[in-house]
């Protein structure tokens, strides 16, 4: 039995050592798993956004060796209705922080071109009318928390913009023989109207 047992010994020892030295990386391999998804975090990133536009071109053009009458006007109508909110939250943003962009934008643009020419009268033609009217009752809202590490440029980054832009362009010509009446004239109205409010709040 002595033998035995001296013989088995050694099995005994290399399985011992083996089932050690296992254990003793155990914890070092899963410290450097997590380490790994650290540095595969990006954080929270949030872009949203409420965008209307509008675009209307119009070209008009009378040539006539008589009268021109009510003829080649252009009339442009643009109007936006926004009552729509953008909400985010954002927590826990390790790696790169928290990042939240938040834009309602609204964009109406307008260009008219007219020409009459006439042998003749040009009467109420060639005229240019444009109405551009926004109207936004839409809010902006976001919280932020545990954006990371500040000292590092990173944390919490909120951007929230609200932006109405209106564009207009008219031009114009008459050339007669004759008389001229009522023709090209450029009128143009433009309305903003926001009511929307921008709120922020970073922890």
């Amino acid at each position: 039995m002595m033998f035995t047992l001296n013989n088995k010994k050694p099995h005994i020892l290399a399985v011992v050592a083996v089932v050690t030295f296992a254990l003793f990386l155990s914890p070092t391999l899963a410290v450097n798993d997590v380490m790994a998804k650290d540095k595969k975090n990006k954080g929270n990133d949030s872009d949203q956004d409420i965008d209307q536009g509008q675009s209307s071109r119009q070209n008009a053009q009378c040539v006539s060796g008589e009268d021109v009458i009510a003829s080649c006007n252009n009339l442009s109508v643009q109007d936006q209705d926004n009552d729509g909110n953008n909400a985010a939250g954002q927590q826990n943003g390790k790696g790169k922080g928290n990042d939240s962009d938040q834009d309602i934008g609204q964009d109406q643009e307008s260009k008219q071109n007219s020409q009459c020419v006439a042998g003749g009268s040009i009467a109420a033609s060639c005229n240019n009318l444009s109405v551009q009217d926004q109207d936004n009752d839409g809010n902006n809202a976001a919280g932020q928390q545990n954006g990371g590490d500040n000292k590092k440029g990173k944390g919490n980054d909120g951007d929230q913009g609200i932006d109405q832009d209106q564009d207009n362009k008219q031009n114009a010509q008459c050339v007669s023989g004759e008389e001229a009446i009522v023709s090209c004239n450029q009128l143009s109205f433009q309305e903003q109207v926001n009511s929307g409010n921008n709120a922020l709040g970073q922890d």
